[in-house]
């Protein structure tokens, strides 16, 4: 697996969040800056799921994809990223 590009896009997504987040140093301020600079990759990830399914054969809602994903991060914040990699190999 490549992931090259990914890494790529994901300096990118670095850069322009700290960008924006040095505009302040009210926390709150930087919650919600962050939290919604997630939703946007996570829709985008779900979006993805949806569209990889359909080639495989399989239907998945996009809410379903989105929660998915969740489920995938909260695989890779508590337990690394090897786990993650194992956790969607069960998929």
């Amino acid at each position: 697996m490549n992931i090259d590009l990914p890494r790529h896009a994901a300096d990118k997504v670095t850069r322009a969040l700290k960008d924006v987040l040095q505009l302040t140093d009210d926390p709150g301020e930087q919650l919600r800056i962050c939290l919604l600079a997630s939703g946007v990759c996570i829709g985008g990830a779900g979006q993805a799921l949806t569209r990889h399914a359909k080639l495989d054969g399989e239907q998945i809602s996009e809410l379903d994809a989105k929660l998915e994903i969740v489920k995938l991060l909260e695989v890779l914040v508590s337990k690394g990223a090897e786990a993650a990699m194992k956790y969607m190999e069960g998929k």
